[in-house]
């Protein structure tokens, strides 16, 4: 009984400790993740080193770290330097730009414009606060003076469509028919609560007339902003992406600080992780309750992952991004490369979407708002032949037949590991599914074991109890008596 309660209160002790392990190292988990990622996808460079600085570990450590510096985090800081810069300039020309006149030459140029919207939102907006009484229970208030406010806007709408040429002008008999009938209803009353529901219906088929269609007038309401409006979504995306930038303050430092401590402890951790890693697996196999051959496994399967479909997924956003960086250069965006590229690399290893999530837009940008049809069409083929294509023949050069995640469970942990984590999320997200796949099938393999000891001691399928087989001694029979001859 003692030694129950002492292992009980081992056991507490030993989840309190975890818990306070967490909380201290939970800043550097993610550091420390990408100093093993590094670690595993750089084994090949510190082998190399290894056998060329005296088979000295821990000199041969330090090369590659340094090598490692040089050629993915100096460059890596150099990209998202040059993005942070070229952001904030992107973010003051769109302030300087007359976006409300650029959308109304859109909207006239793809005939988006509403005639007279200024009369419809508010013929719109007195039916939608009725409509509100009226879901409350309550009969609106509408005295006469109202109705004729409205047959007022009925008839400057009726006019702004006839200045258009070659628009046809929708019938506005009924809706002029249900409004003077609502004029003629005592307040307060059901026939005026019925006369109004008349007009709202009768006004919502006019709208629909008005605005050429179901689609086209779902079109222009998107197209038709109101300046409000349009200056409220300017103002929130330049202040959620540029306030960090533009503002050197106690965050921005605080960012810097907490970056730069973060690549510290990813360079130390990595020279440590090369340099003993053996001895840190070791250490693990020897503390862990799972089986030795367990531990190993699920090591190599973290090993076989990152070198397959980390290193490939990596390597595609990379070349994705630089050759849509030429694409960008050479379509005109030499002030926003290094922003778009960047952009490129991260998005171009979620599935599916991938690249295009950069390209399509940009292409769009090129045509509706600067109007150069011929750089968008040249970007598009560019960005449908060779940015998004190269990505089909990179990652089956460098996974070379493995096993890799079904797309539709890719692309859900690649946003749920976002989601979670942040743009580490990339990576880790599907790491994550691996390693259950992993665990999963160790603990097939376990059970069948266990099936099959229980098969054999004679017990059925699905039995976890171990039976030990009775031994049965065969009785000892006496060779039988021969007579003598003689």
């Amino acid at each position: 009984m003692s030694r129950l309660v002492s292992f009980a209160v081992l056991i507490g002790i030993l989840i309190v400790i975890v818990v306070l392990f967490y909380q201290v190292m939970a800043v550097f988990l993610l550091p420390l993740f990408m100093a093993a990622l590094l670690g595993v996808v750089f084994q090949p460079l510190y082998r190399w080193a290894f056998d060329k600085f005296w088979k000295n570990r821990y000199v041969a450590a330090g090369v590659t770290t340094f090598l490692v510096l040089l050629m993915v985090l100096a460059p890596a800081g150099l990209v998202v330097t040059m993005a942070a810069l070229q952001s904030i300039s992107v973010i003051e020309r769109v302030q300087a730009t007359d976006v409300a006149g650029k959308a109304k030459g859109l909207r006239q140029k793809f005939e988006l414009d509403i005639p007279d919207k200024v009369d419809l939102h508010q013929f719109d907006a007195t039916l939608n606060h009725w409509r509100e009484q009226q879901s409350l229970g309550s009969i609106p208030q509408v005295s006469r003076q109202d109705v004729n406010i409205l047959l007022r806007r009925l008839d400057r709408l009726s006019k702004a469509v006839a200045e258009i040429q070659g628009v046809e002008a929708p019938s506005e008999v009924a809706l002029r028919a249900a409004l003077q009938s609502l004029a003629t209803k005592e307040s307060q009353t059901l026939e005026q609560d019925d006369a109004i529901r008349d007009v709202d219906l009768e006004f919502r088929q006019y709208r629909r007339a008005y605005l050429g269609g179901s689609l086209k007038g779902w079109l222009k309401e998107i197209a038709n902003p109101s300046d409000e409006q349009l200056e409220g979504v300017l103002k929130r995306v330049t202040s959620s992406a540029g306030s960090p930038l533009l503002s050197l303050g106690g965050d921005t430092l605080a960012i810097v600080g907490k970056t730069l401590l973060g690549i510290v402890i990813t360079l130390a951790s990595l020279f440590f992780f090369l340099a003993e890693g053996e001895t840190m697996v070791n250490a693990v196999v020897r503390l862990s309750p799972l089986e030795e051959k367990y531990v190993r496994e699920l090591v190599e399967e973290f090993v076989r992952v990152c070198r397959a479909v980390v290193t490939a997924t990596l390597l595609s956003a990379v070349v994705q991004g630089l050759l849509a960086g030429v694409g960008f250069y050479f379509a005109g965006l030499q002030n926003a490369v290094a922003l778009l590229m960047l952009l490129t690399m991260v998005l171009a290893m979620v599935p599916f979407t991938g690249a295009a999530t950069v390209w399509v837009p940009v292409c769009l940008y090129l045509y509706f708002v600067e109007g150069r049809p011929g750089a968008a069409i040249m970007l598009a083929v560019y960005g449908a032949g060779v940015i998004s294509t190269v990505d089909n023949f990179i990652k089956p050069m460098v996974l070379h037949g493995q096993s890799n995640l079904h797309p539709l469970l890719a692309l859900l942990s690649v946003l749920g590991g976002v989601q979670a984590l942040g743009p580490i999320g990339i990576v880790v997200g599907p790491m994550v599914v691996v390693f259950l796949q992993t665990i999963l099938k160790i603990l097939q393999r376990e059970l069948l074991s266990i099936d099959r000891l229980a098969a054999a001691a004679g017990m059925p399928l699905g039995t976890t109890a171990r039976v030990a087989l009775p031994v049965v001694t065969p009785p000892v029979v006496p060779p039988p008596a021969t007579e003598n001859p003689s």
